[in-house]
């Protein structure tokens, strides 16, 4: 099944919630006003911006308005039948939207986030299977944050929480409480290095106090020295409050002349299709600029935004003029960063994608806020196709790798070394497949030593969360 592409272009809706009689005003029932009033902005967009709005108008009429608001959404999508793009099946054959409607706060911008600053793997594995306890993998840590500073690394194992060990009752709990959008004001936690000082496993303790930090999606840049130059830029999100660090991440491989660039999206979600342009536009030469990356398509009888939209290589004061490129990708690579990889091979530059098959997110959403009585909601109804410059679009099943990583590392894309180390299954295959001399991968290391033991549920694909603020 075709899947889809979150994109974020965020409109900031107003306040107030016009009266629709023939959709906006549900039938009394046992909701609340509360739920009422939430329902007539569900059904306000539905009828006007869903890219199936012509079934939605058809159909309207069998919503049931009586539903809690929170459960009305899904509810109503379940009725149409030609919005197969809007989401997938899960493993447990439940149907899952992407379109969503969620309560948040707006107390800090999009960029500024409190908290400990690790983000962990959705995969839990096993640390003690014969006493039961789970350790989470470090995916990443954010620059300037507090987990940062104690020096905890991706690849890291947690292996005890406050001195209690992750077991199969607390995990779940444990995980909320520490995530980088998690609530907890302090932590101690028990690290379990497997390639630590002098190359040998190590444990140690540090304690965690939150504290506001910038969530900067550029979270690695280094320039890789060996038979080429090559710039290596881990990329997680594309998200317009970093896009200066970004540009400046690529002056700095301009300046160093680069040969070759490795773009890492192995985490990437997606995000603003904006700042896909400025990237794009960077990576080429400047008479590339104003040939058209994409383009986004909304449904005809759309009433809030124009139908057609193209997104043109913008002027920039850096462009790297690369002839090929090179993306690290896996599953959880979607919407603008599958974008850039069929942009760029829309415009007829080679990209060779290293990992695995990507989600397959080839449409997206027009995101809302508006405060509705006392609830401040955010509202992403899918809105949009996507296609490249040759007006092609069929990349809903996923973009198939070049080089699978699967065949060194058979749990990839679990992390298991810091961010550049060329213990890095991916970066080393990247590295190899561009002809640039590379260290090979430790097999104690590699992925298949880890025993994946549960899963925490998958947050939105294609877009970046951001539990509090306006754009």
């Amino acid at each position: 099944m075709k899947r889809i592409v979150i994109f974020l272009t965020m409109i900031v809706a107003a306040c107030t919630t016009p009266s629709y009689p023939s959709i906006d005003q549900p039938s009394t029932g046992s909701n609340t006003q509360k739920d009422r009033d939430i329902i007539a902005y569900i059904d306000e967009r539905l009828e006007t911006e869903y890219l199936w709005l012509d079934e939605v108008l058809e159909k309207k009429d069998g919503f049931n308005r009586n539903a809690a608001w929170n459960e009305y959404l899904g509810s109503s999508l379940s009725k149409l039948t030609t919005n197969g793009d809007d989401g997938y099946v899960n493993a447990k054959g439940q149907r899952v939207y992407y379109s969503y409607i969620r309560e948040i706060t707006s107390s800090l911008t999009r960029a500024e986030v409190k908290g400990l600053g690790v983000d962990m793997h959705t995969t839990i594995i096993w640390y003690d299977q014969e006493n039961n306890y789970y350790a989470f993998i470090v995916e990443d840590v954010f620059v300037g944050s507090p987990a940062a500073e104690a020096d905890i690394r991706r690849g890291d194992l947690i292996v005890k929480i406050n001195d209690s060990y992750i077991t199969p009752q607390n995990y779940v709990a444990f995980f909320n409480k520490i995530q980088v959008n998690g609530n907890s004001q302090s932590a101690k936690l028990q690290i379990y290095r497997r390639l630590g000082e002098g190359g040998e496993p190590e444990t140690f303790n540090v304690s965690l106090t939150a504290a506001q930090f910038a969530e900067c999606m550029v979270t690695h840049k280094e320039i890789i020295e060996g038979s080429k130059r090559v710039g290596y830029l881990v990329y997680t999100g594309f998200d317009t409050d970093s896009d200066e660090a970004l540009l400046e991440a690529l002056r700095e491989f301009d300046e160093a002349g680069v040969e070759e660039v490795i773009l890492d999206l192995r985490t990437n979600g997606g995000g603003a299709v904006v700042s896909a342009q400025k990237l794009a536009s960077t990576l080429l030469a400047l008479e590339d600029e104003g040939k058209v990356l994409c383009e986004v398509r909304r449904n005809p009888n759309n009433m809030m935004s124009r139908t057609s939209e193209e997104f043109p290589l913008l002027p920039s004061d850096v462009h790297l003029d690369l002839k090929h490129l090179t993306v690290i990708a896996s599953n959880h690579t979607a919407s603008a960063s599958e974008l850039m990889i069929m942009g760029l091979r829309g415009l007829d530059i080679p990209v060779t994608v290293v990992g695995a098959t990507t989600n397959g997110k080839n449409c997206g959403m027009d995101v809302t806020r508006r405060t509705v009585g006392s609830t401040y909601l955010e509202y992403a109804p899918i809105t949009f196709m996507c296609l490249d410059a040759k007006g092609f679009g069929d990349w809903g099943d996923g973009i198939q790798p070049d080089v699978d990583v699967k065949a060194i590392d058979p749990n990839y894309p679990l992390p298991y070394a810091p961010w550049g180390s060329q213990q890095d299954a991916a970066l080393y295959a990247a590295l190899e497949s561009i002809g640039c001399t590379a260290t090979a991968p430790t097999r104690a290391l590699v992925g298949e030593s880890y025993a994946p033991a549960a899963t925490i549920a998958e947050p939105l694909i294609g877009m970046r969360l951001y539990p509090e603020g306006e754009e």
